[in-house]
């Protein structure tokens, strides 16, 4: 009895570190450069390293992403300010709990005929609708001039912009990398791009839902340490975490690499920052009427919750 008491005992502690592993995550994963802590996290197993059995999905854009959290297929995702919008004016109660990047992550590709932005009127322009790309084309047509009356703008999922574009289904598509270089790979030279730097800067956001924090506070606060020390890789180790990003995202290196700068991954939460860029967007949306008549602009400042980054910084 004194053997089997010992060896139980002894069972216990060993399986102790794997009862840690046995918390589940599922890491909703958007399908872009400026995502790039979460694949770093991934490729380098530093959820495992925090004691957590994660299953990444990856979707074409983090509008699909916010679906999932919302919907319950993940607990932890990646999207932009704009379906955050969207979701909170429509009273779901999703959440931003870090920024990965400041960046300005759209370019418009388009045939060589389109020599301008003026040049849209009258044109096909492929678009997400509900994204921050949505936002990005409304203000790059108030630039030239335009209004989306004056073109005809087509809904896609990011995964059909190249094709469509390639056929001959669109004249042009607002989106980012690696989307822009492999419709100008694709197209051989019938196509090019227009940047218009200045329109807008995204913070890309690390998002769940008030439940999850509610009922899981510590595997929120596990998974944003993994993303804090992927972080930290990247910044130590670039030319690694191109590679990773590269090899995830089918994005050419050498493009990846001279595409680095632009990104400058560092995890943070500027809250009153983010919280201005919700409330601009939000009004521009009603503006817009696209809510519901009776939507109501919620305080942001509910929205961008510091506590668990606040929480997985300390030791």
């Amino acid at each position: 009895m004194k053997r089997l008491t010992r060896y139980l005992a002894t069972l216990a502690v060993t399986l102790a570190p794997l009862a840690a592993f046995s918390q589940e995550i599922a890491i909703g994963e958007g399908l872009a450069v400026g995502w790039s802590q979460f694949y770093v996290a991934d490729h380098l197993k530093l959820w495992e390293k925090q004691g957590l059995k994660a299953t990444a999905v990856t979707f074409p854009s983090g509008r699909l992403v916010l679906d999932a959290v919302v919907g319950g297929r993940v607990l932890i995702g990646t999207a932009a300010e704009t379906p955050v919008v969207f979701a909170t004016l429509n009273e779901l109660p999703v959440r931003i709990l870090g920024t990965l990047n400041r960046e300005e992550p759209f370019d418009l590709v388009a045939t060589q005929e389109i020599k301008s932005i003026q040049d849209l009127k009258g044109k096909k322009i492929g678009y997400s609708q509900g994204t921050n790309a949505h936002y990005y084309l409304s203000k790059l047509l108030d630039k030239a001039g335009l209004k989306f009356s004056d073109i005809t703008p087509v809904s896609l999922t990011p995964a059909d912009f190249v094709t469509s574009l390639v056929n001959g289904g669109l004249d042009g598509f607002i989106w980012t990398e690696p989307h822009l270089s492999q419709a100008i790979a694709q197209g051989k030279g019938r196509f090019h791009t227009i940047r218009t730097p200045g329109l807008y800067r995204t913070s890309a956001s690390i998002i769940t839902l008030q439940s999850t924090l509610d009922q899981k506070p510590e595997l929120v606060v596990k998974a944003l340490r993994a993303l804090l020390e992927a972080d930290a890789a990247s910044k130590k180790d670039p030319a690694t975490a191109i590679r990773i990003v590269s090899e995830r995202t089918n994005f050419d290196h050498e493009l990846a690499r001279s595409y680095w700068p632009r990104l400058s991954p560092d995890l943070n939460l500027d809250k009153a920052a983010v919280v201005r860029e919700l409330e601009a967007q939000a009004k521009w949306a009603v503006a817009n009427k696209l809510v519901r008549p009776d939507a109501r602009i919620p305080d942001f400042n509910t929205i961008v919750v510091t506590g668990p980054l606040e929480a997985a910084r300390k030791p």
